[in-house]
């Protein structure tokens, strides 16, 4: 397969899958396997070449002085103002390639250099062994660097490198003191850019092949670079100067050391908005998708209250600021109080339209507070803003790229969403939607990609299981090739196991759930993953919950509790994750279930800390209203406190209006009775 990545290829038509099925063949891989290119090849990028990003909307925020950054080279302006744009909107690689290009005409803007090197450094979503592992290249020593693998940390240490160089090889063009010895032309032009009405530089997108045309430095004397950018370049380098780290080393050798370094800067430059994005996120990669413990929100380490403190303050003078408000929602997601983040994020909902990951960003909180038709919707919409971005530059959107991985998120989240509010047909079409890229074809041609794709491609399985759709999973096709597809033929094998204890044939769920066990036991489950979770981790649940769920089939009500509980306790035990690693809350099948044995006490328990974690879920609602009906029946008082017939009445009519509301949301679709499709309807009478 072709190793040369290209920006301008021409795009094409016809629905999702088709879209990514037609694009030729890359290699920028988060990949632990890969065929490195040839040191004689030669990119097909021609970075002064507009790769049409200008009809990429991100919006119009620009950094207003940048050093040696002439305000009359707007191609320049352009490059910059695209890759600051599209670096705080993660997608780092194409940020990479438009910093490059600003090099091109203005070879003395350090802070390109140093942003390059941000850009194929560690970050919140890839950090650690992910990272360390796959970025490693040292083939690539001297290659272009638009040949070399994405993310590379070769890359990133020669452009912190040349950067944190031109610091002193421009002070002694400027007579080691900051002073040039004769007058230097674009002294003054090189830190300040063109200004709009608010003070901000001002740009009109991406120049195209008709813009202007470099800018002349030879007898010119460069700007002595600002002392932020300086002391922003220093600890850029201190992160990325050794490649090859191992990783287990990584957080002492370079990560802590970084934050440290940051955390000066911020001090000396508190009011400047990218010094303290780079130091919020320097601190919370030190604990990345770990900042407090689950479910208490307890924060793991002091970096979490130093990164609220940094991030609040920040937000208050810049409140609109991409990656501030990114990482807010990320700080705020796990914490006890998600809904702190929802003022940042309405910027992200608003100000970027064509920003696809940061539209989504907003849905980790949604989720939370449980708007699932808001979690669906803005998916939608990031969804709708990744396609542009694939059709204009597949070399770093496409189905091999690194930011197709984010792509795929979005669909995983919508999928969660609509599950958890009830919305069938939305969920089936977003997961069939996927699959038609996700194709056993596409992986067999590309398998680098299923230790980090595939287990995406089990969504509509999980769909049919929640919904009850016991036929239509047994009418499902096997992968032909189970080893490949791992996680798809396990999750069939899963839904066929509950589909025949549900349908009453205990024998075919018996064999069923061997199969799955057989299936899980594959080794390289443990090398897949689903996001933050492995595969291996994943199907282990899915396991204790089928076995649960045919000894309750079999009559074997104390086993099958024991195990659904356990199954539970492994569910919550997941690595924290935005979908949860399992797509369906196994308290609704537990809860359900004990409500039709009587053990009331014990299912009202489950469906209250179901609606703690998982607010206005409508499972849980009707299955909470469904115990306290049969309590307020019985004249049982509830598991927290003797309570009337009256105060029954009042918690049930409010139960019932907020399932009545959640049920008028746009996508809900079908009249949820029982908690479970496990259980059966009479449960809610």
């Amino acid at each position: 397969m072709s190793n040369v990545r290209s920006c301008h290829e021409s795009p094409s038509n016809g629905d999702f899958g088709n879209r990514l099925a037609s694009q030729s063949p890359i290699t920028c891989l988060p990949a632990w396997r890969y065929r490195p290119p040839h040191p004689n090849e030669k990119p097909k990028f021609d970075p002064l070449a507009p790769p049409n990003i200008e009809q990429i909307d991100l919006g119009d925020y620009t950094r207003p002085n940048v050093t040696n950054l002439d305000p009359n080279d707007k191609k320049g302006w352009d490059y910059f103002n695209a890759g600051l744009r599209l670096m705080l909107s993660y997608q780092h690689e194409l940020a990479a390639r438009c910093f490059i290009a600003c090099l091109e005409t203005s070879k003395y803007c350090a802070l390109a250099h140093g942003f390059v090197a941000l850009c194929h450094a560690p970050n919140y979503n890839f950090k650690g062994e992910a990272y360390y592992e796959s970025a490693h290249h040292p083939e690539e020593e001297d290659y272009d660097d638009l040949l070399c693998v994405f993310p590379s940390q070769q890359v990133a240490e020669r452009h912190s490198k040349k950067g944190v160089d031109l610091i002193e090889e421009i002070r002694k063009m400027n007579g080691g003191i900051g002073k040039s010895g004769k007058k230097g032309k674009n002294k003054k032009k090189g830190s300040k850019g063109n200004k709009n009405k608010n003070g901000n530089n001002q740009s009109n997108g991406i120049a195209d092949s008709t813009g202007s045309k470099p800018t002349e430095e030879s007898d010119t004397v460069p700007t002595p670079i600002s002392d932020v950018e300086v002391q922003l370049l220093l600890a850029i380098r201190i992160l990325t100067c050794h490649p090859g780290l191992e990783h287990t080393l990584s957080d002492d050798i370079v990560g802590r050391p970084y934050a440290d370094a940051m955390r000066k800067v911020y001090e000396k430059y508190p009011d400047d908005p990218e010094v303290a994005y780079c130091f919020a996120e320097s601190l919370m990669v030190l604990n990345a998708w770990h900042l407090y413990e689950y479910p208490t929100g307890t924060a793991v380490s002091p970096d979490v209250d130093e990164t609220r403190t940094v991030l609040e303050r920040s937000l208050a003078l810049h409140k609109d600021h991409a990656g501030l408000c990114h990482m807010y929602v990320h700080l705020s997601e796990m914490s006890a109080h998600p809904e702190l983040a929802l003022t940042a994020c309405e910027p992200l909902r608003n100000n970027f339209p064509q920003a696809g990951h940061l539209i989504h960003m907003p849905t980790h909180i949604d989720v939370l507070v449980g708007d699932y038709e808001k979690c669906v919707l803005y998916n939608c919409k990031a969804i709708e803003a990744d396609e542009r971005s694939m059709l204009i530059s597949p070399g770093t959107a496409g189905r091999e790229s690194f930011y197709f991985g984010y792509i795929v998120h979005n669909f995983h989240m919508s999928v969660y969403g609509a599950i958890l509010g009830g919305f069938e047909a939305k969920a089936m079409a977003l997961s069939e939607r996927l699959n038609q890229a996700l194709t056993e074809e596409m992986f067999e041609e590309n398998p680098d990609l299923t230790a980090y794709l595939e287990a995406y491609s089990a969504l509509d399985v999980h769909v049919l299981i929640r919904f009850g759709r016991w036929q239509k999973i047994l009418e499902l096709a096997s992968p032909k090739n189970q080893s490949l597809m791992l996680f798809r033929a396990a999750s069939i094998r899963f839904g066929r196991a509950l589909a025949y204890a549900n349908m009453g044939n205990i024998q075919e769920a018996k064999r069923e759930v061997h199969k799955f066990d057989s299936l899980r036991g594959d080794p390289d489950a443990a090398f897949r993953i689903l996001h933050n979770n492995s595969v291996e981790r994943l199907l282990a649940v899915d396991s204790v919950m089928a076995h649960g769920e045919i000894a309750y089939r079999e009559g074997k009500h104390e086993e099958a509790f024991e195990l659904l509980r356990k199954a539970v306790n492994m569910q919550d035990n997941l690595k924290y994750d935005e979908p949860w690693g399992k797509m369906q809350p196994i308290r609704h099948a537990l809860g359900g279930l004990l409500l039709e044995q009587g053990h009331l006490d014990e299912s009202e328990k489950v469906f209250r800390q179901d609606l703690k974690l998982h607010p206005r879920n409508p499972w849980a609602l009707v299955g909470l209203m469904a115990v306290l009906r049969k309590k307020a029946t019985k004249g049982k008082g509830c598991c927290s406190e003797s309570s009337s017939a009256s105060d029954y009445a009042q918690e049930i009519a409010q139960l019932d209006e907020t399932l009545k509301e959640q049920r008028r949301q746009k996508f809900a679709d079908v009249d949820i009775k029982v908690a479970c499709a496990c259980c059966e309807e009479e449960t809610t009478e």
